[in-house]
């Protein structure tokens, strides 16, 4: 066996685990990638590798490093319902962010509710998405989106934006005389707020994560 068929047959059994770990579906993946399914299928099947860069958004996806698809190891210890593993963290969620139109911040106070997630994923806080105007980028209504607080974003990222008062998550652009909030839904229209109305919105953080499972 060549080293790229060794690096191959790593990949696909390390893909198929990481699947059934994470209770994510091949469809899923296809979805988050934007190839077909057929793609995943032969991915997972050790048929074909990806490129660099789709390896590096599958680990996005999955929130681990490029080493734990490419390289060999032991296989991952059980665990247990009633034990926490010691490489994951807590979140607290402390409200909702509208992926619609935008809404009001609502701070969570009745109770507490947490999400886990590994290590790698570096955030400050937890929101629940609230709307389907981000579907194609994986984030549903019920979603919980990673936020880490920062005062600007990169052209096309996705961010948390508020807006006299109320928040919202879209994908970011600056232009020199407007700012673009996209949609990652053809049904919702960009909101552009012009050059004179710069002071009435403000990025308050960047999305690096979603996840839709609760502890």
């Amino acid at each position: 066996m060549t080293t790229e068929d060794k690096i191959r047959e790593v990949f696909s059994r390390k893909l198929s685990c990481l699947l059934k770990e994470k209770n994510c579906t091949q469809l899923d993946l296809a979805h988050f990638m934007n190839v077909s399914n057929t793609t995943v299928n032969n991915w997972v099947n050790g048929y074909k590798m990806p490129r660099m860069d789709k390896i590096d958004r599958i680990c996005v996806f999955f929130g681990i490093n490029r080493k734990d698809l490419l390289t060999d190891s032991a296989p991952p210890k059980p665990t247990y319902p009633n034990v926490t593993p010691a490489t994951y963290r807590k979140f607290k969620v402390i409200g909702n962010i509208a992926c619609g139109s935008p809404i009001e911040a609502i701070e969570s106070s009745s109770e507490c509710e947490y999400v886990q997630t590994d290590l790698n994923i570096h955030a400050d806080y937890v929101l629940r998405a609230q709307g389907d105007s981000m579907i194609n980028a994986r984030i549903f209504n019920g979603d919980y989106v990673f936020i880490r607080e920062q005062p600007e974003v990169e052209n096309g990222e996705i961010a948390a934006v508020w807006m006299d008062g109320e928040v919202t998550l879209k994908r970011f652009y600056k232009h020199d005389e407007y700012i673009e909030l996209r949609a990652e839904n053809p049904m919702y229209k960009p909101i552009i707020i012009h050059e004179s109305d710069f002071d009435t919105i403000k990025v308050i953080g960047k999305a690096v994560a979603c996840q839709f499972f609760v502890i």
